[in-house]
């Protein structure tokens, strides 16, 4: 009596290993995981330029790591109470999907999720909500506050960042050059991988604090951020308070700020919610992408 029960348990561990085999978790969150097809289905789901440095090892780690904030806001979404407002949107998204949209359970729970997050983050940017910004705060950062100009090379291989380094360190060869030939940041590399200017807080950390210890002219050391390997120069600085107090200038700032924040929510939440990732099936990972003609 007991075998074939014992048969279905073993059979149905056997399907469940299999199935992890075939679509390894990326990453956990807590309880959750972030398996490989869902990160394939976001790769094929941007425009091909955008595929071919997300198929990159930088690529991949950028779009994992946002796969994982995403997957945080939902874990501490969850802990919050619905209001009235959000519980009738899930309530009209829930109907949509019974009437006969149940061939479209997938999207109809990526709807769901995308439902709470966006209402989640309106909630945390509320006024005395962790990334509001107010209007004080946004005139004290233009006072006192400097842009500064950089330029980087990113690269998935540490030892290639290391050989460019060293060439650069020697003199042999031109940043701009070695940027344009090398780096895997297609948005800045086609500019010799001129970053434009940048505010304090809207950078990855690591970034960030090399950048911030960089004189003008000078070249760092090769720096590990979760995207990869970055050789930074920083090439200017300027005063904010030397320019307008337009309404472009504030909302870069009010951005500045929020990204900030929201980079230390998410530190914290770190701390309150287990993240692992799997670097080698995220290495191994391999990804169909749509061409151009497609």
């Amino acid at each position: 009596m007991l075998k074939f029960p014992l048969f279905l348990a073993a059979l149905a561990g056997t399907l469940l290993a299999a199935c992890g085999r075939s679509d390894p978790a990326l990453a956990r969150v807590g309880p959750d995981a972030i398996r490989s097809s869902a990160f394939i289905k976001e790769v094929q789901g941007v425009p091909f330029t955008s595929q071919k440095y997300l198929t990159s090892a930088a690529g991949r780690k950028e779009l994992l790591e946002l796969l994982v904030r995403r997957k945080l806001m939902l874990v501490e979404a969850a802990k919050a109470p619905i209001d009235g407002g959000l519980a009738q949107r899930l309530k009209e998204l829930k109907a949509l999907r019974a009437e006969g949209q149940r061939a479209l359970d997938k999207k109809y729970f990526e709807n769901r999720e995308r439902l709470i997050t966006a209402d989640f983050m309106e909630k945390l940017s509320r006024p005395g909500g962790p990334l509001h910004v107010t209007d004080e705060g946004i005139l004290a950062f233009w006072k006192t506050e400097s842009e500064v100009r950089a330029s980087h090379i990113l690269l998935a291989d540490r030892a290639k960042a290391d050989d460019i380094h060293a060439r650069l360190l020697n003199k042999k060869e031109d940043f701009t050059a070695l940027a344009k030939a090398h780096s895997e940041d297609p948005g800045t590399a086609v500019r010799g991988g001129d970053t434009g200017y940048l505010l304090r807080g809207s950078l990855v950390g690591e970034f960030e604090d090399a950048l911030s210890g960089l004189k003008t002219g000078a070249v760092s050391d090769v720096v590990t951020s979760p995207y990869g390997f970055h050789i930074i120069r920083r090439t200017g600085e300027r005063r904010l308070s030397e320019q307008p107090l337009d309404d472009a200038l504030k909302t870069r700032i009010r951005q500045a700020l929020q990204s900030q924040r929201l980079s230390a929510w998410f530190a914290d939440a770190r701390r309150r919610v287990p993240v692992r990732t799997n670097d080698a099936a995220l290495a191994d990972l391999s990804i169909p992408t749509k061409t151009p003609e497609q």
